[in-house]
This record gives C-alpha cells, sequence and structure tokens, in this order.
C-alpha cells in the first residue's frame, strides 16, 4: 500500500454518479491526497479556474451537460497541460482514446479497486508532476 500512498497533492473527482463520487473521495482521501469531488464538467472547469489542482479524475458520462472529454477540452483551455485520468465504467474506447489523444495518461475501468486507482493516480502523478509548477 505505500507504493500508492499519496502526500497530500490535490485530486478533483468528477464523477456524476453520486454514491460513486462518495466511494471515490473516501478511497483518494484515504490514500493520502487532499480531494474535492463535483458531479459535472461544468462544475470542474469552474473549480480548476480558482484551484490549482494536480490531478483530475474523470469519468466520461456526465450526464446531463458536458461529457468527459468535452470537460477535458475545456479543463485544458483554463488549464493546459492539467494531468487527468479517466475512471469509468462503460466508456466506449474511442471517447477514451480521444481523451488519451488530448493528454490523459490513464484508463481505469469501473468497478475498480482502491489499489487500481491509487497506482494509476501514481503513475499519472509522477508523468504530470511538473504540471502544477507552471500555475
Amino acid at each position: 500500500m505505500d507504493k500508492i500512498q499519496g502526500h497530500g497533492e490535490r485530486v478533483l473527482i468528477v464523477e456524476g454518479d453520486q454514491a460513486v463520487r462518495q466511494m471515490a473521495l473516501q478511497m483518494v482521501r484515504f490514500l493520502g491526497y487532499s480531494v474535492t469531488a463535483v458531479a459535472s464538467g461544468e462544475e470542474a472547469v469552474s473549480y480548476l479556474e480558482r484551484n490549482p489542482t494536480h490531478l483530475v479524475m474523470l469519468d466520461m458520462h456526465l450526464n446531463p451537460g458536458l461529457n468527459g472529454c468535452e470537460t477535458y477540452e475545456r479543463v485544458l483551455a483554463v488549464r493546459p497541460g492539467q494531468p487527468a485520468i479517466v475512471v469509468s465504467a462503460c466508456a466506449e474506447m474511442g471517447e477514451v482514446s480521444r481523451a488519451m489523444d488530448l493528454g490523459v495518461s490513464h484508463f481505469v475501468q469501473k468497478p475498480f479497486t482502491i489499489h487500481e486507482l491509487g497506482s494509476a493516480i501514481q503513475a499519472a502523478l509522477a508523468e504530470g508532476g511538473q504540471a502544477l509548477n507552471r500555475w
């Protein structure tokens, strides 16, 4: 578990399903990260306009409103180079590929374990760790 422990890095969870959002928030907090969770892409963009974040954890299916890719495109307009991972249950591989082309570094399939989630977060932070320093 030590290999996936965080050190207070800020993670923004963007998840439309309240139960999944709360579970993910608890898991990520347990792993040692500072966590904020929002229910929509619009809320995510608004939050990131005011708050630098080390990593965005993004669901692909956010209804109503922006989907995951649209959200990440808008996030990048506000925070160029923002590290992100996709955590989704039934994401179409085309949308996941599109998100990866935009800069998302990892895909975690729902349902996920705390180890799978923690490993993806650690890897994404290691790959994009300098992004927060640019703001």
